[in-house]
């Protein structure tokens, strides 16, 4: 059993919250610290949040030796209302956060994009996520942990219109749809970040939804 103190943000979204409660479990972590807007709404002896808009990442002060660095941010192009606000989300908080992390030092700086990532796509959603990709590469962590789902499955606590279409057009067509493309519990997506935080030392790993499929049984 290890003493590691993990370090999330975006632990209210649907991986984030199942994510800290995974972590929470887990002997391996003596102490989370959560970083969001809102407070997680379910407090614990092993969890400290650090309450803050997302605008002041690259300004806080974290005083604990970090191990493991997971990020859950990400939202919608309706949702955040343009493309502006979707870019200011999952790119440029995504990446003070990895800056925040590069300073604290931390072993692995997890990150969750998406399937079809590459910033020359012309899906404006996948292009943002492939250039999130290629930005944290070059920041060189120690360990670096890109994680690929397909449609996330699970409860929200939002609406979102073309997912819920998605998960039933998922699960009625599974049996034909290849692993890789099949929706993905958001419980495994966090279980396999956890696996993973704790298993791998090798530099890059990018992992695909049919593998984190494996990874969260």
């Amino acid at each position: 059993m290890e003493h590691r103190v993990a370090l999330v943000i975006g632990g209210t979204g649907l991986i984030g919250t199942s994510l800290i409660e995974q972590l929470i479990d887990d002997e391996n972590y003596s102490k989370i610290i959560s970083i969001a807007r809102r407070p997680l709404g379910k407090p614990h002896p092993k969890v400290s949040e650090v309450i803050t808009h997302l605008e002041n990442i690259d300004t806080l002060e974290i005083k604990e030796e970090i191990n493991d660095a997971f990020c859950c941010l990400g939202t919608t192009m309706k949702k955040a209302g343009s493309k502006e606000a979707f870019y200011k989300v999952d790119h440029d908080y995504v990446l003070a956060f990895a800056d925040l992390s590069k300073k604290l030092n931390v072993h692995s700086f997890n990150v969750i994009t998406a399937m079809g990532s590459n910033k020359n796509s012309k899906v404006y959603y996948n292009k943002v996520k492939g250039e999130v990709q290629d930005h944290l590469i070059k920041l060189d962590f120690d360990v670096l942990n890109i994680y690929q789902p397909s449609l996330l499955l699970g409860e929200r606590d939002e609406n979102r219109l073309g997912e819920d279409v998605g998960k039933i057009l998922n699960k009625v067509l599974r049996p034909i749809i290849p692993k890789k493309y099949q929706g993905i519990d958001g419980s495994k997506v966090a279980k396999s970040m956890i696996k993973t935080a704790l298993e791998s030392n090798k530099k890059l790993n990018i992992l695909t939804s049919d593998q984190l499929q494996s990874l969260g049984q």
